[in-house]
């Protein structure tokens, strides 16, 4: 499957961060993906 992709530029230091929230074989973006699903789910409860 072939997908858009884009660059997203963030600071080494926010890189740093997201690679100790990932779990071995995870990449940035499966850490993003898992992020804004936790921040959809809390947003949904504030609702």
């Amino acid at each position: 499957m072939v997908r858009d992709v884009t660059t997203v530029r963030i600071s080494t230091e926010l890189r740093d961060k997201l690679k100790k929230l990932g779990v071995k074989g995870e990449t940035y973006e499966d850490v993003i993906q898992r992020l804004v699903g936790i921040a959809e789910k809390n947003a949904g409860e504030r609702s």
